[in-house]
């Protein structure tokens, strides 16, 4: 399946080996293999997306859709965006 995966000004991928419709679960869960140091970044010990990251698929945040279940299309492009806090 042909998709893109940007971690800041990264590109991870564009291209996902995966049977089916692949979710947005599956798509960072292929980021462990290809770039472990960057996975490690982006989810904690468990799995989970850290919090101070928010997923953008085509231009729509993923708390708008699914989640983490959010269901990828062919062409779709995924974007990992880390949120600036401060005080």
């Amino acid at each position: 399946m042909k998709l893109k995966l940007s971690y800041g000004r990264q590109e991870l991928f564009e291209q996902l080996a995966v049977d089916g419709r692949p979710t947005v679960r599956q798509a960072v869960g292929a980021v462990a293999a290809s770039h472990p140091q960057i996975y490690q970044q982006l989810c904690d010990g468990s799995g989970s997306l850290r919090a101070s990251l928010a997923v953008f698929i085509n231009g729509e945040h993923i708390r708008y859709r699914n989640g983490w279940d959010t269901v990828l299309e062919e062409g779709d492009e995924i974007y990992i965006v880390p949120l600036i806090t401060g005080g």
